[in-house]
């Protein structure tokens, strides 16, 4: 997903099928309400934020016009977008704040940022800057905002949703079969598996440190050794390849991709989680964190309140298709993203679970041979 082609003619087939038809609807209500009973101090921050004028927020591109339309229509502040890929962006930042020359406002992301950056004192705390009675703890799921630090102040998660699946070709593959993850090593699914590549930054890696943690390493290296799985590190082309049946079975596709293929009309595509595995519970995209030193502060502080009040998620859960931890956010995402109730999921999003999946991915790489 580079192009902005690719990026406006997703846009366009969610709208056109009704999927931003929730964020549609909070167009038209009064943007004042996410901040209703205020502090007065946020009034003030409010008044320096429209003087700074804009802030760059670094996040997933997908978000790029969606996210910057609504910012501007509730605060009257104009974003700045930087896209690119997931590790480009938190190496940017990570390099400016060494530099103490910081350009990028605030990141969405992942958890890249609970390494060296925080434990160096480069993070700034978000938790004091959460100020509306609109973001309190009480409108999240649990009663409690979600934070992958154990110091719960300096990635705040935004969104939380079930990955980890597979995806098929049930033109190719009829998905009952696949009853377990180990139904995946029988002979007739050699050279019928692609991945996303778990020795790159990407989906591919929480996924594989999931099926690690659930399977071990002999498992992982006779499914993609043992079945000469396909790498790719490109989301799309990797949907593709199933939807083609070039490779009827992928692991570690991402939801977006999914369903723009789906709301194009494609019909071939199912989504199985087995019985042994059903996925695990990830925070995907959605984590935000500031660095010490940002260019335009206010606008900062503005923005991260907004981000995580009722407007800013739908914007973010419509975009994105990954469920906001908002208990009032129900923008119609598909139901194999949705936790259900009554499965135990594995959670990465920890400090030591994600601290952890650096040891695991390298011994997993190790494990598959270099790129």
């Amino acid at each position: 997903m580079k192009s902005t082609t690719s990026r406006r003619d997703f846009i366009a087939g969610l709208t056109a099928a009704g999927v931003l038809s929730a964020r549609s609807r909070a167009r038209a209500a009064d943007a004042s309400d996410w901040q209703a009973g205020a502090p007065a101090k946020w009034h003030d921050i409010m008044k320096a934020a429209q003087a700074e004028g804009q802030i760059t927020v670094a996040a997933f591109p997908l978000l790029a016009d969606p996210m910057t339309a609504a910012f501007q229509r509730d605060t009257g502040i104009h974003i700045n977008f930087l896209g690119g890929k997931t590790f480009e962006r938190s190496a940017r930042l990570e390099a400016e704040a060494r530099a103490k020359n910081m350009t990028i406002d605030v990141l969405i992301g992942g958890g890249q940022e609970l390494g060296f950056m925080m434990h160096n004192g480069l993070l700034n705390p978000v938790a004091p800057q959460l100020m509306l009675p609109g973001v309190a703890p009480k409108n999240f799921r649990g009663g409690e905002l979600a934070w992958m630090d154990d110091a719960r102040q300096y990635n705040l998660i935004g969104a939380e949703y079930v990955f980890g699946w597979l995806l098929v070709n049930k033109d190719v593959i009829d998905p009952g079969e696949i009853k377990s993850w180990k139904t995946l090593l029988e002979p007739k699914y050699k050279g019928k598996i692609a991945a996303f590549d778990p020795r790159s930054p990407g989906p591919g890696q929480g996924a594989i440190a999931w099926i690690y943690n659930a399977f071990g390493l002999d498992f992982i290296k006779d499914l993609f050794i043992g079945q000469n799985v396909t790498y790719t590190v490109e989301d799309r082309g990797l949907v593709e390849d199933v939807v083609r049946g070039t490779h009827p079975i992928a692991f570690g596709a991402i939801q977006t991709e999914v369903e723009r293929f789906r709301k194009a009309g494609i019909s071939n595509l199912a989504v199985v989680e087995p019985a042994d595995g059903p996925g695990y519970l990830t925070s995907g995209f959605s984590v935000l964190k500031q660095a010490v030193g940002v260019p335009h502060p206010n606008a900062a502080t503005v923005f991260i309140n907004w981000y995580v009040s009722k407007p800013g998620q739908e914007v973010y859960e419509s975009v994105m298709l990954e469920t906001s931890r908002r208990t009032d956010v129900h923008t119609g995402i598909p139901d194999y993203l949705v936790p259900k109730p009554n499965i135990k999921y594995y959670d990465q999003d920890t400090e030591a679970e994600y601290n952890s999946r650096k040891p695991v991915v390298a011994l997993i790489t190790d494990a598959l041979g270099k790129r």
